[in-house]
């Protein structure tokens, strides 16, 4: 078939109930299905045989079953004239042939041009799954693979690169996708004033699992090896917070020059600052203190809390007819998004624009970018297994919302959020790897704990106030007294409802850097330790979204559950916590800080 031509000149645009999924489904004493969280699961992945089948799990073909059931119903339910949400629905792909430029907002606005091939919408089918006869295939860390799997992988991006630089295959055209979706280049489908956007919302691991899923495919088609599956950086192991070496050969089809020179053979500091000085590489003797901070932000993914609410691991929704960059709409990423903009940050040049990795319209022109994104779909995948695979969000606006993709055929498919729940259900699987940062928290409260005992009697507690009711700019650390909505709660009514710290109104330019870590402690009538306390989690945003004609004072929420927290440093009975705000990149202001009580998901 021909090659469709790009579209080189913009064409302007016209003016529940709660039934969690269990994929394998465990049953109470009482013979009832239980919907709490079990209390220790292990990250590690489950191992799969070449028949689909799997140990340590779960069979695919059973997942397939679990699945269907419950998007037929939510199906159903739709036809049935429920409306989820008022605003519009799910989420639909774009009208391709309303392409515009976009915009990247870290080059002064530039217009860029990261319109798809011109196929018709009237050759897009419907994704369907592989068959579940089919193998799985197994992704690998890429500080480990072989020989030949690092071969097969060189050799199937370097085939990719030198395809027409019109096929829908092209590695460019295959790096555009990213920027298509992320710098606005659609409008919804309806609504000609809204952008369509991936990243700050639920929206943000289904549609890159599909991203990497078909990239996946495309190059084991191009190099007729149905088997290859791509490498990922694991940079939650002590191993894999370097750059992996297979990435760093300058000959290589993998390699990228626009890269950080100065983090080739350095250790990744989770609290790295993009500034024009680079940040010195640790010393070895404080290796392992950057390890375990590192760790300790890695861990914080899973709390019981973030577990029990899907919303602030994954995002907050969204539905067709509202928009990440409108003046109505606050960014609500969850915190994986949130952690991930780090290594973003990291392999990316400091100075701006930070092509290609440090900035989201070209970040997918680094082969990097599939490592690190892999990584991301496996601590979902984790999150996945330690929720007992019960379904995040059993809601027609997430299960239904669908994107558009080329397939390894270069047809062009219309993807569901509901068929991209499980990794294994795609065809693929992660290689087990020991996760060391398990309890690292409780090791480390530990070792603070026996030093805060030796230093007792000079101890020098400090006055903290109440945040108040103005924005406070956030160039130096802001400590503040909050009060929590109630204390001494029951265990029943801390499984029911979560405590949640909310960092409100959070506004700053958005062609800008921002990032500030939260810490909790328990205060001593009323006053605070020198010590920050305790991490609970982090805001941090890579500069994307929006076309020029919207551009405005950016504006966010972050969102964290803080209940397993409370009961770590025994605050439970206190009536306010001490909450600080630790600044790491740009000048942020902060509109309010608080406490709510939100309902779990089940």
């Amino acid at each position: 078939m021909p090659f469709p031509l790009l579209a080189t000149t913009p064409i302007s645009s016209p003016l529940s109930p709660k039934n969690p999924l269990h994929r394998q489904p465990t049953k109470s004493p009482n013979n009832t299905y239980s919907l709490r969280l079990p209390n220790t699961i292990s990250c590690e992945q489950k191992q799969v045989n070449n028949d689909g089948s799997s140990h340590q799990g779960i069979d695919r073909r059973n997942v397939l079953l679990g699945l269907g059931g419950l998007y037929g119903a939510a199906t159903t339910t739709m036809a049935g004239g429920k409306v989820a949400n008022a605003d519009g629905g799910p989420v639909q792909p774009p009208d391709l042939s309303m392409c515009i430029l976009a915009t990247d907002s870290q080059a002064d606005d530039e217009p860029v041009n990261c319109c798809p091939p011109n196929y018709s919408m009237s050759d897009i089918i419907d994704f369907e799954l592989p068959p579940s006869y089919e193998p799985v295939n197994q992704r690998k860390p890429a500080h480990k693979l072989s020989p030949r799997e690092i071969k097969r992988y060189k050799a199937a991006i370097a085939k990719m690169k030198q395809l027409n630089p019109k096929d829908p295959w092209n590695f460019m055209q295959q790096a555009t996708i990213h920027c298509t979706f992320c710098n606005g280049a659609f409008f919804q489908v309806n609504y000609p004033d809204k952008l369509l956007q991936v990243h700050g919302n639920w929206l943000f691991l289904p549609w890159h699992r599909y991203y990497l899923y078909f990239w996946e495919r495309i190059l084991g088609k191009i190099i007729g090896d149905p088997t290859l599956a791509i490498p990922y950086w694991n940079w939650d192991t002590a191993d894999g917070m370097f750059m992996p070496s297979v990435y760093l050969d300058d000959e290589s089809s993998l390699y990228n020059d626009k890269r950080n020179h100065e983090h080739y053979k350095a250790l990744m500091d989770f609290n790295y600052k993009n500034e024009p000085t680079p940040t010195p590489n640790p010393r070895p003797d404080e290796y392992r203190k950057v390890i375990n901070r590192n760790y300790e932000m890695v861990e914080a993914l899973f709390t019981k809390d973030q577990l029990a609410k899907a919303s602030l691991f994954m995002g907050q929704p969204i539905v067709a007819g509202e928009e990440m960059s409108s003046k109505e709409m606050t960014e609500n990423a969850g915190a994986i998004e949130t952690l991930h903009n780090l290594a973003h940050e990291w392999v990316g040049p400091v100075a701006k624009p930070n092509h290609d990795m440090g900035n989201f319209y070209t970040a997918a022109r680094d082969t990097l970018f599939f490592a690190h994104h892999a990584n991301v779909d496996r601590m979902w995948d984790i999150y996945s297994k330690k929720r007992g695979y019960k379904v995040e969000f059993n809601d027609p606006d997430f299960l239904e919302a669908s994107f558009l993709f080329y397939d390894e055929n270069r047809q062009l498919v219309r993807c569901k959020v509901s068929d991209s729940l499980s990794a294994e259900q795609l065809g693929y699987t992660y290689a087990p790897e020991v996760c060391p940062w398990e309890g690292i928290g409780r090791r480390i409260r530990k070792e603070k704990t026996a030093k805060k005992q030796e230093a007792k009697k000079q101890l020098q507690l400090v006055e903290v106030s109440e945040f108040g009711t103005q924005p406070r700019p956030l160039d130096d650390p802001i400590r503040a007294l909050v009060r929590r909505p109630k204390k001494n709660r029951s265990k029943l009514e801390m499984e029911e409802e979560i405590e949640v710290l909310v960092v409100d109104n959070i506004q700053f330019e958005p062609g800008t850097n921002i990032r500030f870590d939260v810490y909790i402690s328990k205060p001593i009538e009323g006053l605070a330790t020198p010590d920050y306390g305790e991490y609970a989690g982090r805001f941090s945003r890579i500069p994307h979204i929006h076309n020029k004609k919207f551009h405005h004072t950016g504006k966010a929420r972050l969102q964290i559950g803080i209940t397993e927290l409370v009961e770590n440093i025994n605050a439970e009975s206190s009536k306010g916590l001490v909450v600080t705000l630790v600044p790491r990149m740009g000048y942020p202001s902060i509109g309010g800080v608080f406490i709510e009580l939100q309902e779990v998901d089940y």
